[in-house]
C-alpha cells in the first residue's frame, strides 16, 4: 500500500472518482508524465556549445538551436485546457499532477489548507473537462 501511495499522491481517492472525473484525472496524468519528462530530457543539454566548440564541431545555423519538441495531439489538448484555467486552478493542477508529495505539503504550499486545495482541485478538473467536452 505504502508503494502506491508514493506512485501517486493521494491514490485512494482514485477509487471514489466517477467515471468522467477518472478520464480527466488519467488524461492530466499523462500530461503530467510527459510534461516531467520533457523538463528532465530538456533541462541540461547533454553537450554545451562550448564542449562542442573545444571537441572541434564546427557550428553553424540550425546546428546552434535546438530541434523543436514534438507534443502529442492529446497532449497538446490537455496543455491548451490547462493554460485557459485561472491562476490558482492552474497552480493547483500544476502542484498536484507535477509534484509528488503528499496532500498536506501541495495545500501549504498553495497557502490553503487540505480541503481547500482539494475543492479548488475538483473545481480545476471539472472546468478541464468541460473545456476537453468543448473541443471534441
Amino acid at each position: 500500500m505504502n508503494a502506491v501511495m508514493a506512485i501517486t499522491p493521494d491514490a485512494r481517492r482514485i477509487n471514489h472518482m466517477d467515471p468522467d472525473t477518472k478520464a480527466v484525472h488519467a488524461r492530466l496524468e499523462s500530461w503530467a508524465k510527459w510534461s516531467r519528462e520533457e523538463m528532465s530530457s530538456n533541462g541540461w543539454p547533454e553537450r554545451t556549445l562550448l564542449g562542442r566548440l573545444i571537441e572541434g564541431e564546427e557550428l553553424v545555423g540550425a546546428a546552434q538551436s535546438k530541434p523543436p519538441i514534438a507534443m502529442p495531439d492529446d497532449i497538446a489538448v490537455t496543455d491548451r485546457a490547462v493554460a485557459h484555467l485561472g491562476v490558482i486552478d492552474r497552480r493547483v493542477i500544476e502542484t498536484y499532477y507535477l509534484q509528488w508529495e503528499p496532500v498536506e505539503v501541495m495545500a501549504r504550499r498553495n497557502s490553503m489548507r487540505v480541503r481547500q486545495f482539494q475543492n479548488v482541485l475538483r473545481r480545476a478538473r471539472w472546468r478541464i473537462s468541460g473545456f476537453l467536452g468543448a473541443i471534441a
